[in-house]
């Protein structure tokens, strides 16, 4: 009885030391899949910022075109304003020109 008492605790010692391997490969192996599973959320998460990033990036351009383009007609509207304002003084210069080089009141 001491005999098999004996198998019995070399078994279970045996057995205990196959499930501590196995636990210990298993964690192992969820170790690296986590750390795989990290690498590729990060990577998602890179790509997904650089997607926004380019989106940002072409509705700032389009907002800045449509500034330029505001500011160009806003620009050209004052030109034609002054050539109009120059052009009316102009006119009145030159009466007052005539006024006093005719003599005219």
């Amino acid at each position: 009885m001491a005999k098999d008492t004996m198998q019995a605790v070399t078994q279970a010692e045996q057995d205990a030391r196959q499930a501590v391997l196995r636990a210990k490969e298993e964690g192992e192996q969820l170790a690296a899949q986590a750390a795989q599973q990290g690498t590729e959320a990060v990577a998602a998460a890179v790509k997904e910022a650089k997607k926004k990033a380019d989106v940002l990036r072409g509705v700032a351009r389009a907002d800045a075109e449509k500034l330029r383009a505001q500011s160009v007609q806003a620009l050209e509207d004052t030109q034609e304003r002054l050539k109009a304002s120059a052009g009316e003084a102009r006119e009145k210069v030159i009466g007052e020109i005539r006024k006093i080089v005719l003599g005219q009141p």
